[in-house]
């Protein structure tokens, strides 16, 4: 992530630290949130890789909803394919949701990782405005390059 992108996600940090300290004296924010692991079919390793492979996925997700129609979801999340030759994936990040529809995600949404001891082959971080036109800063991979090149053996 880039020091302006960097900046900015810490200001956006404060000031929603700031209103939600108003908020919270007010009757604060109602908190959800869960987690779940679970085993399925993984199409996606299929449809690239033309690859048989069962795929645990584990979760947990957070959400704040404020009383202004705000919220704040942060979630994890970790991709274990049963076949050790497919990468494993992780992801990580915060969306915030303003009363008017904008959103913003900050984090490191995608992070794939080789079984063979090459350490991490692909990264998504950064942050992405999402609104008429969609802002995106910092570290973005998976927008050009061929994925089969990154998941399959």
């Amino acid at each position: 992530m880039n020091r302006r992108a960097f900046f900015l996600s810490v200001v956006l940090a404060l000031v929603l630290g700031v209103t939600s300290t108003g908020v919270a004296q007010a009757g604060g924010p109602e908190r959800i949130g869960d987690s779940y692991t679970d085993t399925f079919f993984d199409d996606f390793i299929w449809d690239l890789c033309g690859i048989e492979t069962l795929t645990t996925v584990t979760e947990r997700w957070t959400l704040k909803e404020f009383p202004d129609g705000s919220q704040i979801l942060h979630v994890n999340r970790y991709f274990v394919p049963h076949d050790p030759r497919i990468p494993r994936e992780r992801g990580a990040g915060t969306s915030f949701f303003a009363p008017d529809g904008t959103k913003t995600t900050v984090g490191s949404p995608t992070r794939v990782f080789a079984t063979d001891g090459r350490g991490l082959i692909l990264l998504d971080a950064g942050r992405v405005v999402f609104g008429e036109d969609i802002t995106i800063r910092g570290h973005v991979e998976s927008f050009d390059v061929d994925l089969a090149s990154v998941y399959c053996p």
